[in-house]
């Protein structure tokens, strides 16, 4: 799976952040826009994962957070950069695994999805997070081609 970046301006700001545009069940907006004050800074709402959750930057904290609303988020990356790197390498890496493996062969998969994630961002690795939810549905099965 190939991750491609795309470039998207702020509404009303002029400002422009360069962010991936689709990963798995992520997709960038045709615009970013400010949201206010999320929990702990200024918040831009840039894409969504799936039909409920959005993904927004914090410019407070630099951080890519995720939630069902700027009040409620946890972590995805500690930066824009970290994220697109994450989405770049965990996209290389895709498929995890052949359709017909089995338990161990989704548990490696995961493993090394596991060990991109805390390479590129250690921190972004943390139970409540978003790599680690995710590195725990790889390790289910579904993720092949």
């Amino acid at each position: 799976m190939e991750a491609r970046l795309v470039t998207l301006e702020v509404a009303r700001s002029g400002a422009k952040l360069v962010v991936p545009k689709l990963f798995f069940s992520y997709k960038a907006l045709d615009e970013a826009e400010r949201v206010g004050p999320g929990s702990d800074g200024n918040l831009i709402r840039f894409g969504a994962f799936g039909l409920r959750s959005s993904v927004y930057f914090n410019e407070t904290s630099h951080e890519v957070l995720y939630g069902m609303s700027p009040k409620d988020v946890a972590l995805v990356n500690t930066s824009l950069s970290r994220f697109t790197q994450c989405v770049m390498r965990v996209g290389e890496m895709f498929p995890f695994y052949d359709e017909e493996g089995g338990v161990d062969e989704w548990e490696y998969g995961a493993q090394r999805l596991e060990n991109v994630i805390r390479e590129v961002d250690l921190s972004a690795y943390r139970e409540g997070a978003y790599w680690y939810e995710f590195r725990w549905d790889v390790s289910m099965g579904d993720f092949y081609e």
